[in-house]
């Protein structure tokens, strides 16, 4: 924080304040009775070691599930929270009421495929097939949830309707809101306004179009992501986004070492080693990044990329990147690499390899046309398996694209050569 001046630190105060909301309404989109065992779970945490070990590893996990073990409960419904009916059926004298348990599912809602999960997918299908173009789209969109109606009195021919985020949320996003115009206010940094600012103005409107746009442009050395961007949680579809919020401060140097990468992704598009009629003409240079990370919160899976209409942009988190290199990769490397060559094993290495992943998610087919004509996206055809598979492309053409650009360097030293040996 060194590098800060007393208003970015007053501004930084407000931004954590506004992500640790997204915490909340994060433990709400996982399960709906998260809250309640977070606050029982936290309140019973030093009664023994073992309780301390359930409410860190909960912590963790942000839900009874484990996401290191297909995402298995490692609590027992003993662990689910326990609630007061003050008022019983019937007044037994000496009774006070009956105790009860939010109990949670063994299997993650919508977790691995069950018959119910089946049913609500044959559910939500068919639902949709009624639906007029512009709610088919808003029902596959990002920032709303599906609910059944609550009221019998409903003119609608299905049980279920659409939820904007803003309407679902909306206790937690209007305090968050409220934070974000209070930082946009206080910050001299045009460009950071402009961002708190729209995305304020977007959590209340649903529209995130602009702060998006915002978002990528940023060039400030306080660094903000906050809102809803992955598709993880909705392993359904994968169709529906979750909260979540980086906060950050710019490392300048790194940043500036890794502009290379963004500005070669149209050169690396186009010799992808697939057919032309699949390649874009107009990707846009994706800004890259660097931060330091000062707070998380919400669905915190790693490096964030965002890929809209004018491009693709990416924030890395450095000193996570070098914690997980120095506590996992390096112990992993003393077992499985010879002594002599553990010495290739380099953070920076690790954190190219890393970069190349992440710019790759940013080249490759994204909208896409149908046999029909109809126009679609990747992500909304494959559903559900669209996360899985986009990491595994990132992957394998994040390894082309290092081998693609070393060989681009190897043959542009090689002219240098011929040139001066010719001279």
């Amino acid at each position: 924080l060194m590098g800060l001046t007393e208003e970015d630190k007053e501004v930084l105060a407000l931004l954590i304040q506004a992500a640790k909301i997204m915490d909340d309404i994060f433990y709400k989109q996982v399960w709906y009775s998260n809250s309640t065992l977070r606050e029982w779970l936290n309140g019973h945490g030093e009664i023994s070691e073992l309780d301390l070990l359930k409410w860190k590893y909960y912590s963790i996990n942000k839900s009874p599930w484990s996401c290191l073990d297909e995402n298995e409960a490692f609590l027992t419904t003993a662990d689910s929270a326990v609630r007061l009916l003050p008022e019983a059926t019937k007044q037994v004298a000496g009774w006070k009421g009956v105790e009860y348990k939010a109990a949670f599912p063994i299997l993650k809602p919508h977790g691995p495929a069950s018959t119910l999960q089946i049913w609500i997918k044959m559910e939500f299908e068919l639902w949709m097939k009624g639906l007029p173009e512009k709610e088919k789209q808003d029902a596959t969109g990002f920032f709303n949830v599906i609910r059944k109606h609550n009221d019998t009195h409903s003119s609608s021919t299905s049980d279920l309707r659409i939820v904007p985020h803003s309407q679902e949320y909306y206790p937690y996003l209007a305090k968050a809101a409220e934070l974000l115009h209070k930082a946009g206010n206080l910050t001299s940094s045009p460009i950071l306004k402009r961002l708190l600012h729209s995305k304020a103005d977007a959590f209340l409107s649903n529209d995130y179009y602009d702060s998006d746009i915002a978002w990528m442009e940023l060039d400030s050395k306080l660094d903000v992501t906050i809102g809803p961007y992955e598709t993880y949680e909705d392993v359904l579809f994968g169709y529906k986004a979750t909260f979540e919020a980086f906060i950050g401060v710019r490392d300048d140097k790194a940043t500036s070492q890794l502009k290379l990468f963004g500005d070669q992704l149209q050169v690396l598009e186009q010799n992808l080693p697939m057919d032309d009629m699949y390649k874009s003409t107009d990707v846009i240079s994706a800004p890259i990044r660097v931060i330091q990370l000062v707070y998380n919160s919400g669905d915190v899976k790693g490096p964030q990329t965002v890929v809209k209409d004018r491009g693709s942009s990416m924030v890395m988190l450095k000193n996570v990147s070098e914690a997980k290199f120095n506590l996992i990769l390096q112990p992993i490397a003393e077992s499985c690499i010879i002594k002599e060559q553990r010495d290739l094993v380099d953070f920076d290495s690790f954190f190219t390899h890393t970069i190349c992943h992440e710019c790759c998610h940013g080249i490759g087919p994204h909208t896409i046309t149908l046999p029909s004509g109809q126009s679609s996206t990747v992500r909304l055809e494959l559903q559900e398996l669209h996360s899985a598979l986009e990491e595994a492309k990132a992957d394998i053409v994040g390894l082309w694209a290092l081998n693609f650009l070393i060989a681009k360097v190897r043959w542009c030293l090689f002219f240098q050569i011929y040139l001066l040996t010719a001279s």
